[in-house]
């Protein structure tokens, strides 16, 4: 399978056309077969949880970090799930570390507080390990929708360091009530990516002794609104 787009991530050089999906889905909206909805940043929430690991694990962290500028688009039919999609995107050199909003939640497991270089020394370390600069966006697409609304069941092609492995991913969708043309659809789930399955070794330091795990988990809260054109970028 080739590299998916990425929606709506323009290369550092220019902006991005509207990814195939998303013209495909609006030609749909306008036949009057369903409603497109473009990601709101601003309002949804990709937290992606990172373990330590190895002998020394207890003198480094566990770390939170956070899409905040995510991007992409969802489809929804107007009538059960056939043709439903959903296309997601976002820069690893965009991604935010450790704030302690985001750890405080989480217990004491996360109860310790990484300094300002810590911080500094997680995002050199985390680029590094996964290729950033070569490989700078993770995409995500279904390639088919099972359940029934709320519950659905995606499997999602997931396009990271050049290399492309499908996932089953649950999750549940509150579909717009009243207005559709002016409420949010909200989409939430989780994941699991492996490291590995993606051609990345995971970061370790002192032969082994202080690593970090090759699981990283991902809570997924995708907030999106109505609209009646695909972004260029």
């Amino acid at each position: 399978m080739p590299p998916l787009a990425a929606p709506g991530v323009g290369a550092q050089d220019g902006p991005a056309s509207p990814s195939p999906s998303c013209t495909a889905w609006l030609a749909a909206q306008q036949r009057g077969e369903g409603r497109l909805y473009r990601v709101d940043a601003a309002t949804s929430q990709v937290r992606i949880h990172v373990f330590r690991a190895g002998r020394l694990a207890k003198a480094g962290h566990n770390h939170v970090i956070g899409v905040e500028r995510l991007t992409g688009q969802v489809f929804v039919p107007n009538d059960g799930i056939a043709g439903a999609g959903v296309e997601l995107a976002f820069r690893l050199d965009d991604l935010a570390i450790d704030k302690p909003e985001w750890r405080a939640p989480l217990g004491p497991e996360f109860a310790s507080t990484p300094s300002a270089s810590d911080v500094a020394g997680t995002r050199a370390n985390l680029l590094k390990a996964v290729d950033g600069d070569r490989f700078p966006i993770i995409a995500m697409r279904s390639t088919a929708v099972a359940g029934a609304f709320p519950v659905l069941a995606l499997q999602l092609a997931v396009d990271w360091h050049g290399h492309t492995r499908t996932l089953q991913v649950p999750v549940r969708v509150t579909r717009p009530s009243g207005d559709a043309g002016h409420t949010a659809l909200r989409t939430q789930g989780a994941l699991v990516l492996r490291q590995s399955d993606f051609g990345i070794t995971p970061f370790s330091v002192l032969g082994g002794l202080l690593a970090i795990q090759d699981d990283l988990t991902v809570d997924v809260d995708v907030s999106a609104s109505p609209v009646a054109s695909c972004a260029a970028g």
